[in-house]
């Protein structure tokens, strides 16, 4: 088992993962930064256009950034909150 550590990041944030999960390889983290994704823009209405999920290994050594993908940016227009790390740690 390897552990990652998924961040949250935007050009002028960072929210630090600090404790990590562990896979068994980069597939199954990347399916698990996806699923991150999935849960932070079903629960919070966020305009989350720009960030993305940095994954790094225990050295803090960047290994995958997966983009939130443009279909789930919300609308423009629409009033959206800041992502903190209260709403974005979930």
């Amino acid at each position: 088992m390897n552990r990652f550590y998924f961040h949250l990041a935007s050009r002028e944030n960072t929210i630090c993962d600090d404790k990590g999960r562990d896979f068994g390889d980069l597939a199954a983290a990347h399916r698990h930064a996806m699923l991150l994704i999935h849960k932070m823009v079903a629960l919070d209405d966020v305009d989350w256009r720009g960030w993305c999920i940095r994954v790094t290994d225990a050295t803090q050594r960047s290994i995958l950034t997966v983009l939130f993908p443009q279909s789930y940016y919300r609308q423009l227009g629409s009033p959206v909150a800041q992502p903190d790390r209260d709403t974005a740690g979930r």
